[in-house]
């Protein structure tokens, strides 16, 4: 049993001029729209986007009421000989993996650190820079720019503990200067 049509589905389908009169429960097509899907099944065309393309969604005519009406029209226009519709042949994308998709970004990354290392003015470092300090700012330039990249398997994969990657961070973090409370300057901070 096919779905009843709402108060609102009702107005929009009697509206669309391939309809002749909706009601909660049926729905009378033209014989116009009738023939044009019938001439769709005979090229072998999907009737479903004919309904979509004429403003008849089918999400709300529900599939069952479309096919039953195309069986009916089948009949009446005596088409029940035409060879089943071929259906689309879907486009199977291979799915990547979550381990694969981390391995991918990691080596993303490493080809930019890779790239920042060989050429340290890209980070605004001079050539004779330390190369631990040079590693650990090529490594904190591309995560900040790729955030895909797990910043501890980025680290080990250059020899790194995440604790010394931190540790490299504390160290260029500006030093913390005195607050001086503009509103009450006498006032000690705590």
């Amino acid at each position: 049993m096919a779905k009843k049509f709402s108060k609102h589905a009702q107005q929009m389908l009697n509206r669309n001029p391939n309809v002749v009169k909706c009601s909660e429960g049926k729905i009378v097509f033209k014989e116009q729209f009738a023939l044009k899907i019938c001439d769709a099944l005979k090229r072998g065309d999907d009737p479903f986007q004919i309904f979509e393309d004429e403003g008849l969604p089918v999400k709300i005519l529900g599939k069952t009421r479309i096919n039953g009406v195309i069986g009916l029209w089948k009949s009446k226009y005596e088409l029940e000989d035409l060879p089943r519709r071929k259906k689309k042949e879907l486009v199977v994308r291979e799915k990547e993996s979550a381990a694969e998709r981390k391995e991918r970004h990691l080596q993303e990354a490493i080809k930019l650190v890779d790239h920042h290392i060989a050429y340290p003015e890209t980070l605004s470092l001079s050539a004779d820079t330390d190369h631990d300090i040079l590693v650990l700012s090529a490594i904190k330039h591309v995560y900040e720019e790729e955030a895909q990249v797990i910043l501890k398997d980025l680290c080990a994969h250059y020899g790194y503990q995440y604790s010394r990657y931190y540790s490299f961070l504390q160290s260029i973090k500006p030093k913390e200067t005195t607050f001086v409370n503009v509103l009450n300057p006498h006032r000690k901070n705590k």
